[in-house]
């Protein structure tokens, strides 16, 4: 029995000495790409940080506030309708176009026939691998009904999907919300 149990103890100890050298990324490594990912999409996009959320609307071309959470948000029309009187499980319609940062992966139902994302205000859907994200929902704090920006979403807020990746994925969407009645 000890004898089973020295094998199986120096398999786990080889197991994990050969894991250690794989060439995969460490979770820090993966955070500081996709840092890097998001600085180089905004510069080749002109974009630009603020530490203060701007007062006119819609906010200078190509400003962008950074949240605490990680969110970078550009808002081009609040509409209607804000944050406070929002209940929370309230159905919202979001339609959207989404870039990753290397842009070449896009997917839309901005201007197509394709029916508009549900989703239920302040009551993410984790077991969504795709369509609902706490980014989506914190963007609902600057606009309400009608509501229209742009915002880059870290992995960790992002879509669920983009995390299950061997990456993380930040990705650009721009939003428009539509209240259900």
């Amino acid at each position: 029995m000890k004898q089973r149990f020295y094998i199986f103890a120096l398999f786990a100890i080889l197991s994990g000495t050969l894991y250690s050298c794989s060439d995969t990324e460490t979770y820090a490594e993966q955070l500081a790409a996709e840092k890097a990912s998001i600085s180089a999409f905004m510069k080749s996009r002109g974009y630009t940080v603020t530490s203060t959320i701007p007062k006119d609307v819609p906010w200078s071309d190509g400003i962008f506030y950074k949240t605490e959470s990680g969110l970078y948000i550009h808002v081009i029309d609040t509409g209607t309708y804000f944050i406070d009187t929002i209940p929370k499980n309230r159905p919202i319609c979001v339609r959207y176009l989404e870039i990753n940062m290397d842009e070449d992966t896009t997917y839309s139902n901005m201007y197509s026939s394709i029916p508009p994302m549900d989703i239920n205000y302040n009551n993410v859907c984790s077991s969504t691998t795709y369509g609902d994200c706490l980014a989506w929902h914190e963007a609902l704090d600057y606009v309400g009904n009608n509501g229209h920006v742009f915002i880059i979403a870290p992995a960790n807020i992002g879509m669920s999907y983009y995390t299950n990746t061997s990456a993380l994925t930040a990705c650009f969407y721009e939003l428009r919300f539509k209240f259900r009645e």
